[in-house]
C-alpha cells in the first residue's frame, strides 16, 4: 500500500470513495461532494491537502488537512484541522486509517502547528483507537461537544416587527466587521475578523451579498445572518435512518420534511449569526425571517453551534432535532502552558463553521 498526495485526476475515485464509505452512527450519512472532491477540503482552510491510500492502482483510503490562523486565548495561532477519513470497507481490518493519519501528522509537524483539530459525531466508535494516539500523534483530547440543529418548519414562525430586515450593502462593510469581532471577542478557534475576511466570504461559490441578512434598528444594523446553498457542491445524504430517527421520518413522511433514504436533505445552512447583547430578539427574528422566506423551497434549515452556546436559545420555539459532535485537539506539547490551554478551551466557548460538515 501507497500513501500519497492527491491530484485532480483522482477526483472521480474519491467521490466513489466517499459515496461507498460513509459516516455511521445512529443514521447512516455520506456527504456527497460531486462535482468536485477538493472543492469542500479548500473552503474548510487554507493550504488544503488529501492524502490517499492506494492499493493494487485502486484509492482505499483519503484523510484531509488544512491550516487555519486562529484566535488562541486572543493570539493569532496556527493550527491544522482533519477531516474527510475515508476508507473503503475493504480496506478497514488493515492499518490503513492509521498510515493515513501518520502521513497527515508527518505533514502538519514540518509546516509546523501548534496544535489540530478533528470533529467526528459523537457515537463514531471506529475513530476511537485514532485518536487514542497510536499513529505516531500525540492523542486527541476531547474539548467540547458541537450540535448541528435541523429545523423543520411545520408553521411559519413570528417575527416580534421591531427590526428592518433587508440584505448586506457595500456600505454596511464596517459595521459588519464590528458585529463579528465584538461577538466572538470571546470564542476560541475563531478568526480576526476583518473586512477582507468577511469580503472574501462574497467570493466562495454560491455566496453573494444576498447571502448576509441585516437587521437594523434606527438605521444602525444591531444583527446579521448568513445563509448558503451549498447544494451545489456539497450535499447531505442519509443511506439509512435508524432509531428514534427512523420512527420520526417515518411519522413525518406525509409533510415531506426528510427525503427516502439515499437521497439528499433538502436544507439550507445558517452559517453565522452575530447581534449585539441587548438585541438577541434582531436575531431571533433574522432566523425567522430566512424560515419564512425560504420554506417553500427548502425542508430543513441547519445551523450548528457549541452545545452551551447562547445561540441556542434562539431557537426557542421552532421544532428541530439535534445531531451532536465531539471536538478534539492534539498537541505535542506536554507543557503546564499547553495543559491550561486546553483546559481553557473546554470551559469556554469555541467556533468552527459547522455548515462545512
Amino acid at each position: 500500500m501507497k500513501i500519497r498526495l492527491a491530484t485532480n485526476e483522482d477526483n472521480q475515485s474519491l467521490l466513489a470513495l466517499a459515496r461507498e464509505s460513509p459516516m455511521e452512527s445512529h443514521l447512516i450519512i455520506n456527504v456527497d461532494r460531486a462535482p468536485d472532491y477538493f472543492l469542500l477540503a479548500n473552503l474548510q482552510g487554507d493550504d488544503a491537502r488529501v492524502f490517499v491510500a492506494e492499493q493494487d492502482g485502486f484509492i482505499v483510503g483519503a484523510i484531509g488537512c488544512c491550516l487555519r490562523e486562529v484566535l488562541l486565548t486572543g493570539q493569532p495561532t496556527r493550527i491544522g484541522y482533519i477531516g474527510g477519513i475515508k476508507v473503503a470497507a475493504a480496506a478497514r481490518k488493515g492499518l490503513t486509517s492509521f498510515r493515513l493519519m501518520n502521513a497527515v501528522a508527518n505533514y502538519l509537524r514540518a509546516v509546523p502547528v501548534e496544535m489540530a483539530i478533528v470533529i467526528t459525531m459523537t457515537d463514531n466508535e471506529a475513530m476511537a483507537p485514532i485518536l487514542a494516539g497510536r499513529v505516531g500523534m500525540p492523542p486527541f483530547h476531547p474539548i467540547n461537544r458541537l450540535v448541528i440543529n435541523y429545523i423543520f418548519p411545520l408553521f411559519r414562525p413570528q417575527v416580534t416587527g421591531g427590526y428592518q430586515i433587508r440584505s448586506f450593502r457595500e456600505s454596511d462593510l464596517d459595521h459588519l466587521t464590528r458585529l463579528f469581532t465584538d461577538f466572538f471577542r470571546n470564542y476560541s478557534l475563531t478568526f480576526e475578523w476583518t473586512p477582507k475576511r468577511l469580503s472574501a466570504l462574497l467570493n466562495q461559490p454560491n455566496f453573494s451579498s444576498e447571502n448576509i441578512l441585516i437587521a437594523t434598528k434606527n438605521g444602525r444594523p444591531v444583527a446579521a445572518l448568513t445563509w448558503w446553498d451549498q447544494s451545489s457542491f456539497k450535499r447531505t445524504i442519509v443511506e439509512k435512518y435508524d432509531g428514534w430517527l427512523k420512527t420520526l421520518a417515518g411519522l413525518s413522511k406525509p409533510l415531506k420534511i426528510f427525503p427516502q433514504a439515499g437521497e439528499p436533505l433538502i436544507e439550507l445552512q445558517i452559517r453565522h449569526i452575530v447581534y449585539e447583547k441587548e438585541h438577541t430578539s434582531a436575531a431571533r427574528d433574522l432566523i425567522r425571517y430566512l424560515i419564512n422566506e425560504k420554506k417553500r423551497k427548502y425542508r430543513l434549515f441547519r445551523i450548528g453551534f457549541q452545545q452551551n452556546s447562547p445561540l441556542a436559545a434562539l431557537l426557542s420555539g421552532l421544532p428541530h432535532l439535534k445531531i451532536h459532535l465531539n471536538c478534539y485537539i492534539a498537541s505535542d506539547k506536554k507543557d503546564d502552558e499547553t495543559r491550561l490551554l486546553i483546559s481553557g478551551l473546554r470551559q469556554g466557548q469555541i467556533w468552527e463553521d459547522l455548515s462545512l460538515h
